[in-house]
Formats: structure tokens, C-alpha cells, sequence
């Protein structure tokens, strides 16, 4: 059984491991690791964070909340 060749990449410390083989391709166009990423996350936690909001302007969870926050605040 061969071990598998491993590329140059990958000897570096692991969190520039993925960063080698993060870039993608669009067509002809190749984007960077950290405009992925950042596109990557940022459209779905843009979404978390509007269902978030929405969830606590619900107005039984919002008085939870203030019920939780004044029970902190009373010790």
C-alpha cells in the first residue's frame, strides 16, 4: 500500500492548510480564500442574524428577556 504524495500545501501549519486549496473558480475568473470565505459565511449569517432580530421583538420573548435581565440584575 502507497502513502499518498502529500503537496507542498500541506505542510504548513493546518490553518493555511485550507487556504491552498480554497480558491474557486467563476468562469474564467479565480476569487481569493478570504472573499470566499467572507461571502460564504457573511450570506448566511446575514439571514441568522434577520431571524434573530425577528425572533426577539416577538413580544413573549422580548418579555422573557427583560424578566431573565432583570433577575441578573437584582444579585
Amino acid at each position: 500500500m502507497e502513502l499518498p504524495v502529500v503537496p507542498p500545501e500541506a505542510k504548513q501549519p493546518s490553518r493555511f492548510f485550507f487556504a491552498a486549496y480554497a480558491s474557486v473558480t467563476i468562469g474564467n475568473k479565480t476569487i481569493d480564500a478570504l472573499i470566499y470565505s467572507v461571502t460564504y459565511n457573511g450570506s448566511y449569517l446575514a439571514v441568522e442574524e434577520i431571524i434573530t432580530i425577528i425572533v426577539i421583538s416577538i413580544p413573549p420573548v422580548k418579555k422573557a428577556l427583560d424578566y431573565v435581565k432583570q433577575m441578573a440584575n437584582s444579585r
